[in-house]
C-alpha cells in the first residue's frame, strides 16, 4: 500500500489550483470550496505503480499537482506507449463514474508525483449536480463535451469586437417562419389558387389532397413559368403546377440547416411541423435574407450570377466574414464546411462558363470534377484547386484539342480569382488529368489491378471524385465503373492502401502529449490538417473496402455504422472526433483572416489551446491511433 500522506489542504491554494483545472472549473465557487477543503494529498515516487488495470480499486479521484503520470493499457500492442497525464490533469474519475471503480489503465509514476486526491463521494455528488462536469468524465468526445468546446472556441478567437454580419441562424426554423399558412386542393384550377393568392396577398399556397395530407407546395414562380410561360390551360388542376412536397423541416431546427436544404434541393419555400408533426407554418427563402448580404442563400446566388471575374473575386473574399458569422451562432461543422465546398462548386461552375461563352461549344459531353477535400465537400479556408476533367470517347482529334485548353483557361481563371493552384498539379490543366472517359477507366483499372505503392497513395485523392458541372452521365459511369473494379476486394489494392493509411504519424510525441516543431518564426505548432487526414483516409479505406459510394467523411461514417462493419461507437467517436478538428482549425483560420497578424494556415500553437482542448485531442490522437492498429490487423495482418 502507498505511503499517503494524510494532510489535508486548507487556505486558497487548492482552491486557485483547482479553479485553474479543466473540468474543475466548469463548478461555481461553492461547490469548489467544499471539495478543495476536503482535498489530500499524495506522494508516490518515480517509477511506483499506483494502479493495475482491471485488478486496482480506485475510490477517489486524482490531480497532478506535480509530476506526470503514464497510463497504460496492458491489451495495446506491445511497445506502445502510454498516455501521459501532467500537470493539471486528472486520473480516476471515469473509473469512479462509469467502470465500479475499477482502474481502467495500468498507471505508473513517471517521475516523482505530488497529486490531490478528491474524495469520491464529494466527485460524485458534484457530477450529480452539474451535467457539463459529468459529461466530461463519462462522454470523452461526446456531442455536450464538443458543444461546450466550440463555445469556448468561439469566445476565445471569435468574439474579440461585435460582428456587424450577424445573420441570426442561431434562431430556429419556428421562430421566424410564416405562422399564417395558405392552402388549396390538388383539384383547385390554376386560375383559382392565383385568384387566392391576389385576395390573400401571399407568394405561396400549401397544397393538399382530399384527405388533409400536405402533397406539394405552388408559388407564383410556378404559376407564371409552368402554366402562363407554356401556355397551360388555366382550368387544369393546379396540382400539374405545384412543386412535390418533401419532408417537412421541424420548427425547433436552427436555420442553418434549413438554408442547408434550401441551396441543396434549390427550393425557394419549405413547410414547417410542429412536435406532433402537422404543419405550422411556412419558411421562404425571403425571411433568410439579412442586412449587408449576409444571407448564404442570397451569396451563393449572387456568385452564380456574376458577370466578370474581378467581380467573382470580390465576391469570394466575402467568404470568411460569413463563415466568422455562422461560427458564432453556433452553426455545425459540416453546415460550415458544406457552404465553403458550395461557395467553390458555384465559382467553378461559374468560372466554366464563362470560359465556354468564350471558347465556343464543346466537341462532346464533359464533366468537371471536384477531387479530395472539395470532392468530399470539406474544404476550408485554406485550400487549392484539386480537380480533374472528363470528356466523351469522340473520333478525330478536336476534343483532344479544346478539352486542354478549356481545362487551362478555367483554372488560370480560378487562380485569378483566389484558388491557389494545386502544388501537385492535380489539376485539369494538367493533360493527365484531362482525358476522354476510356483513358480515365483504364487509369483505375491500372490503380486497382495492377497496384504499385506510389501510384495507390496517389491515387486515394481521385476515390472522392464528385461531379461539379457538365454531363453528370459521364461521372456515373465512371463511378459505376470503379465500384466494379472493388467489389471483389482486391488483396493488394487494399492491402497497399491500408499500408500507406496506417504508417502515416500523427503528431504525438512521448506518452500521447502532442508533438510540437518550429515552422519559421513561429514556435510550438502543430500540423492540425495532419489529424483531420489520417481519419479521413481511415474512413475511406473502410468505405472503399465495404462498397460505400458516398464521399463525405461523415456519410461515410454513418453508413458503416449502419452497415455495421465497423462498430457503432468508434464511427459515433470518429465522427464527433472529425467535427472536433474541423471545428479548431476553421475558428484557427476565420480569427487570422481577421486580424491578418498571424497567416491563415493549418498550424496551431499549443499556447493558443486550453487544457480543455488539449485534453480532447489527446483523446482525438489516441482515437485515431487505435484505428490505425484495427486497421493493420484487418487488412495487414499485423498485430
Amino acid at each position: 500500500m502507498l505511503d499517503r500522506l494524510l494532510h489535508f489542504v486548507t487556505g486558497s491554494p487548492a482552491f486557485q489550483f483547482l479553479r485553474s483545472v479543466t473540468p474543475f472549473d466548469f463548478l461555481p465557487d461553492a461547490d469548489l470550496e467544499r471539495i478543495s477543503d476536503a482535498l489530500s494529498i499524495e506522494y508516490h515516487p518515480r517509477g511506483s505503480t499506483l494502479f493495475a488495470q482491471g485488478q486496482s480499486a480506485v475510490t477517489d479521484v486524482y490531480v497532478v499537482m506535480k509530476g506526470s503520470l503514464e497510463l497504460l493499457d496492458d491489451a495495446a500492442a506491445p511497445g506502445s506507449q502510454g498516455r501521459a497525464a501532467g500537470l493539471g490533469q486528472t486520473y480516476g474519475g471515469a473509473c469512479v463514474l462509469t467502470n465500479g471503480g475499477i482502474a481502467l489503465f495500468t498507471v505508473r509514476a513517471v517521475e516523482d508525483t505530488f497529486l490531490y486526491a478528491v474524495p469520491g463521494a464529494l466527485f460524485l455528488e458534484a457530477c450529480a449536480r452539474h451535467r457539463e462536469f459529468h459529461d466530461f468524465f463519462a462522454e470523452s468526445l461526446g456531442p455536450r463535451m464538443l458543444e461546450r468546446v466550440g463555445a469556448r472556441l468561439r469566445q476565445k478567437w471569435l468574439l474579440t469586437s461585435p460582428d456587424p454580419d450577424s445573420v441570426g441562424f442561431s434562431r430556429t426554423v419556428g421562430e421566424i417562419c410564416d405562422r399564417e399558412v395558405a392552402w388549396c386542393s390538388r383539384e383547385e384550377s390554376v386560375r383559382e389558387v392565383a385568384q387566392r393568392m391576389a385576395v390573400r396577398r401571399c407568394h405561396t399556397l400549401l397544397v393538399r389532397d382530399a384527405g388533409g395530407a400536405l402533397v406539394g407546395l405552388v408559388s407564383e414562380r410556378d404559376l407564371v413559368t409552368r402554366a402562363l410561360a407554356s401556355g397551360l390551360d388555366a382550368a387544369r388542376p393546379v396540382s400539374e403546377v405545384m412543386t412535390p412536397a418533401g419532408e417537412a423541416m421541424a420548427a425547433g431546427l436552427p436555420l442553418a440547416a434549413a438554408m442547408e436544404v434550401m441551396v441543396r434541393s434549390g427550393v425557394r419555400s419549405l413547410p414547417v411541423a410542429g412536435e406532433g408533426g402537422e404543419i405550422v407554418g411556412l419558411l421562404a427563402d425571403d425571411d433568410l435574407l439579412v442586412a449587408h448580404g449576409s444571407s448564404p442563400l442570397e451569396y451563393l446566388r449572387d456568385i452564380a450570377q456574376t458577370r466578370l471575374r474581378k467581380d467573382l473575386a470580390e465576391k469570394r473574399a466575402r467568404l470568411p466574414r460569413l463563415v466568422r458569422a455562422l461560427m458564432l451562432e453556433g452553426a455545425r461543422v459540416d453546415s460550415l464546411t458544406w457552404l465553403i465546398s458550395a461557395v467553390s462548386d458555384a465559382t467553378v461552375r461559374r468560372v466554366l462558363d464563362l470560359a465556354l461563352a468564350e471558347m465556343g461549344p464543346p466537341p462532346a459531353p464533359f464533366v468537371f470534377l471536384a477531387l479530395g477535400s472539395e470532392g468530399r465537400r470539406e474544404q476550408t479556408l485554406v485550400t487549392d484547386q484539386d480537380n480533374a476533367l472528363v470528356f466523351a470517347d469522340v473520333p478525330g482529334r478536336e476534343a483532344e484539342e479544346y478539352f486542354p485548353r478549356l481545362g487551362e483557361r478555367v483554372c488560370t481563371w480560378l487562380k485569378e480569382v483566389g484558388v491557389e493552384y494545386c502544388d501537385g498539379e492535380v489539376m485539369a490543366s494538367n493533360r493527365e488529368w484531362c482525358q476522354p472517359l476510356s483513358v480515365w477507366k483504364e487509369y483505375f483499372r491500372k490503380w486497382v489491378r495492377v497496384p504499385e505503392p506510389e501510384a495507390v497513395l496517389n491515387s486515394s485523392i481521385f476515390f472522392d471524385f464528385r461531379e461539379v458541372h457538365g454531363d453528370l452521365a459521364l461521372a456515373e459511369e465512371l463511378r459505376g465503373h470503379v465500384t466494379q473494379l472493388l467489389a471483389p476486394r482486391p488483396g493488394m489494392f487494399f492491402n497497399l492502401l491500408a499500408q500507406a493509411v496506417v504508417d502515416k504519424e500523427l503528431p504525438v510525441g512521448l506518452f500521447g502529449r502532442i508533438s510540437v516543431e518550429t515552422r519559421g518564426s513561429r514556435e510550438d505548432v502543430f500540423d492540425i490538417k495532419q489529424p483531420i487526414a489520417r481519419i479521413c483516409e481511415l474512413t475511406r479505406l473502410q468505405g472503399l473496402w465495404n462498397g460505400i459510394g458516398a464521399t463525405s467523411t461523415l456519410e461515410r461514417l454513418r453508413k458503416l455504422s449502419q452497415q455495421g462493419e465497423v462498430d457503432a461507437r468508434v464511427c459515433l467517436d470518429m465522427k464527433h472526433a472529425y467535427s472536433f478538428l474541423m471545428q479548431l482549425r476553421l475558428a484557427r483560420q476565420v480569427a487570422a483572416l481577421g486580424t491578418g497578424g498571424v497567416p491563415a494556415d493549418n498550424l496551431i500553437s499549443t499556447h493558443e489551446i486550453s487544457t480543455l482542448e488539449q485534453r480532447f485531442l489527446e483523446e482525438t490522437f489516441g482515437l485515431i491511433g487505435r484505428a490505425q492498429a484495427s486497421a493493420r490487423r484487418k487488412f495487414l495482418r499485423q498485430a
